[in-house]
């Protein structure tokens, strides 16, 4: 096996000191950065520095490739040319997804392992807790992206250059108990260091953090929706501290800087590439429903006779726009170059709760948490409460006490989240898409990704035992464990 394998995360440590010495320079950490430190050697790397390391990969690769696939597929975006055009028809292959596999596994599931091992050695349990569930949270997007996966296996590093693959419904359990494991450690106030304006998410505020746990594991259980009905439901009625507002949300600040800067915005205009654009299925949807959020969610065409207008693109449309004067693009809320990169929501949160409700028979209590959560997206966007008010009270946007008016609702909002609404349509095939005119899969939507070219080339023996070597455009069409 090659030393350069997935697994095998010792050659990444320089890069990610070198990302370490950007974002500690942002986050002006309390305890600074030693310059004695040596970055190419693993054992002289602080707890302090490994927690921005993980947390800025983890949001630089979701918010980057695989929301815009995500994205892609569920028609939030539709580019127009290249890669993104590729995405949205379904042009998926093993290559796709590489970097995604790497910068997630060899990245920062191998930091956050270390923090772990680290932090249980030194008895400094709270960057324990953190650590796991941003590790639940990591192998939660893998999964539920591939199906099975290494998992027991791949942290192993080079006693372990060829990990096997776990079925997803084995996984699942592991991830749920590794989330309450963690909650243990942030509550045990155990350690003589503990984060504090190294973590760039909460700054160490463990109230916030247990929140954002709990949301995760309703998150999770609503995933298996199809498989245990009942599993969410069980949950909220346990009373678990969740999230009480949008000051609660989990989200990952970018900077100013071009190489601190949001990755839509780095992948679409620093690149100078100009390739992505909005979709026109998102939206004609919130035109129609004369949704205040358009000025956020979308920048208007920037150029020519359409200039000003909120325009997107046909699905796997290749009218180019390279030069801006068509289409519209993500706009400030999600694509400035400091905009957050969202991996929990008191908005989604409050739609989950929505969906478990109804699924349960309890009309009002999904009702309730339908309007917490279109209030909460629309006053986290700076919409006035009466702008508000005259949204819901439409009846095209009013709780109807349907499935269909949940998830198309929350598939708007998860415009912050594009990977979790592609997620979501899996799970109850809301909302109703058309598949592009132009696609790779006989007008079937994609329902996981391909295993990576990489895996396949690395570590193929284990592949093959496991789930399989993927068979281009139909692998990706089939479903994951709690997608049968």
């Amino acid at each position: 096996m090659k030393k350069n394998s997935t697994y095998n995360f010792l050659s990444m440590r320089a890069m990610a000191a070198c990302l370490m010495v950007l974002l500690i320079s942002v986050s002006s950490c309390k305890k600074g950065l030693d310059i004695n430190v040596d970055p190419n050697n693993p054992k002289d790397v602080p707890l302090r520095a490994l927690l921005p390391s993980a947390q800025a990969n983890l949001a630089y690769t979701l918010g980057g490739s695989i929301n815009r696939i995500g994205g892609s597929v569920i028609q939030h975006y539709a580019g127009h040319r290249n890669q993104p055009l590729q995405y949205g028809r379904f042009d998926l292959t093993p290559a796709t997804t590489d970097n995604i596999w790497s910068s997630m596994y060899a990245g920062v599931l191998a930091d956050l392992d270390d923090i772990t091992k680290r932090g249980t050695e030194s008895g400094d349990l709270v960057y324990v807790g953190v650590a796991k569930i941003l590790t639940a949270y990591t192998f939660s997007v893998l999964t539920d992206s591939y199906g099975d996966i290494p998992f027991s296996d791949a942290l192993r590093g080079r006693d372990k250059f060829n990990p096997a693959y776990d079925k997803q419904q084995d996984i699942y359990p592991q991830l749920i108990t590794m989330i309450t494991d963690g909650i243990k450690d942030l509550k045990s106030d155990t350690g003589l260091e503990q984060p504090e304006s190294d973590d760039l998410m909460y700054a160490g505020d463990v109230v916030k953090w247990e929140k954002f746990a709990n949301t995760l594991k309703l998150r999770l259980l609503n995933h298996t929706s199809k498989i245990d009905a009942g599993a969410a439901l069980a949950f909220l009625n346990t009373n678990p501290a969740l999230m009480s507002s949008s000051s609660d949300n989990g989200a990952f600040l970018f900077g100013v800087t071009a190489s601190t800067s949001n990755p839509i915005y780095q992948f679409d205009v620093i690149s100078g590439r100009n390739d992505n654009a909005v979709s026109s299925t998102l939206v004609d949807k919130m035109k129609s429903l004369n949704d205040p959020r358009i000025s956020a969610f979308f920048y208007p065409v920037k150029k020519g006779t359409l200039a000003g207008q909120y325009l997107g693109n046909v699905p796997g449309g290749d009218n180019d726009d390279s030069g801006e004067a068509k289409f519209s693009r993500v706009g400030a809320a999600y694509a400035a170059t400091n905009a957050p990169v969202v991996f929990l929501s008191y908005a989604e949160q409050n739609f989950i709760i929505a969906e478990v409700q109804q699924r349960a028979g309890n009309s009002a209590a999904a009702g309730t948490a339908y309007k917490n959560a279109i209030n909460a997206d629309l006053t986290y966007l700076g919409v006035s409460a009466a702008a508000a008010s005259t949204y819901l009270a439409q009846p095209t946007v009013a709780f109807n006490n349907t499935l269909q008016r949940i998830m198309e609702q929350k598939w708007i909002t998860m415009f912050q989240g594009p990977y979790e609404s592609w997620v979501d349509w899996r799970r109850t095939g809301f909302p109703v898409l058309t598949p592009p005119a132009v696609n790779r899969t006989g007008g079937v939507f994609p329902r996981r990704f391909s295993y990576p070219q990489l895996e396949i080339n690395q570590n193929g023996e284990s592949l093959a035992n496991g789930p399989g070597i993927p068979v281009p455009y139909k692998t990706i069409l089939t479903g994951v464990w709690w997608d049968k």
